[in-house]
């Protein structure tokens, strides 16, 4: 369920991504983003990860409301991010950071994603990246170097996105939620060493599944990252982020 479902999410990004003036059946051309393009895209991304949610996890269509609300504003920043490696992945590149629409930021260039057309920043995209670059490097050591070097597959991917959504201990969460959370967990884990031992055939399931955790804490540092990031750009008004992904970024959307 969850990949179909994904696949469909993927066709619907082709529609909602398209550029003015294109066809949805051109074969498009990615190319390296700015960082309001990129912050644009986040932005639409928001309804659509929703929705595959809320189509792929029957766990989570049953909780109440305000839980649902609780376990996205968690997870959609991590999911973004967590994509990005997947993307890294299925291309086999890390240095550039491919985003939802296909199109990309030039981890090699940065000065290109800090480049505002409009000439209304306060500060040079030279500036910028001397001040935020090295972000890039951060993301690929925390999450694309690893998951290229173990190459994580889309089922693999799935497992962490999953176990990032269905996450405990947070705030406001309902002892009704945490139960449904441990007990999705669970199966998940047990779901993949079945997949490594009947799929796969991996010699040694339970070290795959082992390094496979170890980018949880990895992808949690390179948000908190982001997150420092946007708060400091917002903060000082300098390649600030527009008020809805500000507060997609904090999960108070």
């Amino acid at each position: 369920m969850l990949s179909a479902n994904y696949s469909k999410l993927e066709s619907v990004r082709r529609v909602v991504h398209q550029e003015l003036g294109t066809s949805v059946f051109q074969n498009r051309t990615p190319k390296a983003v700015t960082y309001k393009e990129a912050n644009e895209v986040n932005s639409k991304e928001c309804d659509l990860v929703a929705d595959w949610i809320l189509n792929s996890y029957p766990g989570f269509a049953e909780l109440a409301k305000e839980q649902k609300k609780i376990l996205f504003r968690n997870f959609f920043l991590p999911f973004v991010i967590l994509q990005g490696g997947h993307f890294a992945c299925t291309h086999n590149r890390n240095d550039v950071i491919i985003i939802a629409s296909g199109d990309y930021i030039d981890c090699s260039h940065p000065e290109t994603f800090y480049y505002d057309p409009d000439g209304r920043q306060l500060m040079t995209s030279e500036d910028a990246v001397r001040m935020f670059a090295s972000s890039f490097s951060n993301y690929r050591r925390n999450v694309t170097d690893p998951m290229l070097r173990d190459q994580v597959d889309r089922y693999e991917f799935f497992a962490l996105c999953s176990l990032v959504l269905f996450d405990t201990g947070l705030e406001g969460q309902s002892e009704e939620c945490i139960v449904v959370s441990r007990r999705i967990r669970e199966a998940v884990q047990r779901e993949i060493l079945y997949y490594y031992r009947t799929v796969r055939h991996i010699d040694d399931p339970s070290m795959r599944l082992a390094n496979l955790l170890s980018l949880l804490p990895a992808l949690q540092r390179a948000t908190r990252r982001f997150q420092e990031d946007v708060e400091i750009s917002h903060v000082f008004n300098v390649y600030s982020v527009d008020e809805k992904f500000y507060e997609m970024c904090n999960g108070r959307f």
